[in-house]
C-alpha cells in the first residue's frame, strides 16, 4: 500500500469518525479533539489531514455529497425504464438516506458553516442532481417538485420543524415515486 493510499484511508477513517460523532452526539459539539478521540488517533494525526475545523467540515461535505452523487448515478443507471429514472433515483436514494441517519443533512449542515468560496465549489455537486432531473423524460416541473419535496423532508427533519411520522413519510415518498411514471 503506497503512502497516498494509506493517507486516503486515514482521511476516510477520520471523516467516518466525524460522521459517527455527529450522529451519536450533536453537530454543535463537534471539535477536532472530539473527532480525534472518536477516530482513536492523536489530535496531531488529525491535524495532519485536516489542519482546522473548516478543512474537516469541507472534507465532510465533499465526501457526503460525492457519495450521494455516485449512488444517485448508480441507481439511475440500474433503472431499466428511461422515463423518470433520475427522479426515481433521487426519491429512492433519499428514502434510504432518511431511514439511515440522514447523512445528507450532515453534509448540508457542514456546507452551511463553510466560507462562500468553499461552499460554492461543493454546491456544484447538488446542481448535478437538479440538471439530471430536468433532463429526465418526465415534465421538468414535476421533477423539480419532486426534488423540492425531498428537500422539504430533509429540512423538516434537520431543523425539527414539524417532522412527519415515518408512516406518512413513506406514503409521501411512494407518491413521489408515482409521479415519476
Amino acid at each position: 500500500m503506497n503512502l497516498s493510499t494509506k493517507a486516503k484511508l486515514k482521511r476516510d477513517h477520520i471523516l467516518k469518525a466525524a460522521i459517527e460523532f455527529i450522529l451519536e452526539k450533536d453537530f454543535n459539539d463537534l471539535t477536532l479533539e472530539a473527532v480525534a478521540k472518536q477516530a482513536g488517533i492523536s489530535k496531531g494525526g488529525l491535524l495532519y489531514h485536516f489542519p482546522n475545523k473548516e478543512a474537516l467540515l469541507a472534507g465532510l461535505t465533499q465526501q457526503i455529497f460525492e457519495e450521494f452523487i455516485n449512488l444517485f448515478k448508480e441507481k439511475a443507471n440500474q433503472d431499466p425504464i428511461e422515463k423518470g429514472k433520475w427522479s426515481r433515483a433521487l426519491v429512492e436514494l433519499s428514502k434510504w438516506d432518511l431511514e439511515h441517519n440522514s447523512k445528507l443533512n450532515i453534509g448540508v449542515l457542514s456546507q452551511s458553516l463553510l466560507d462562500h468560496d468553499t461552499s460554492k465549489a461543493i454546491d456544484t455537486t447538488y446542481q448535478y442532481v437538479q440538471d439530471k432531473i430536468e433532463e429526465d423524460v418526465i415534465n421538468p416541473v414535476t421533477a423539480t417538485i419532486i426534488r423540492l419535496a425531498i428537500d422539504g423532508l430533509y429540512y423538516s427533519e434537520l431543523l425539527n420543524v414539524a417532522p412527519i411520522e415515518k408512516e406518512l413519510r413513506e406514503k409521501v415518498l411512494n407518491e413521489l415515486l408515482n409521479m415519476t411514471k
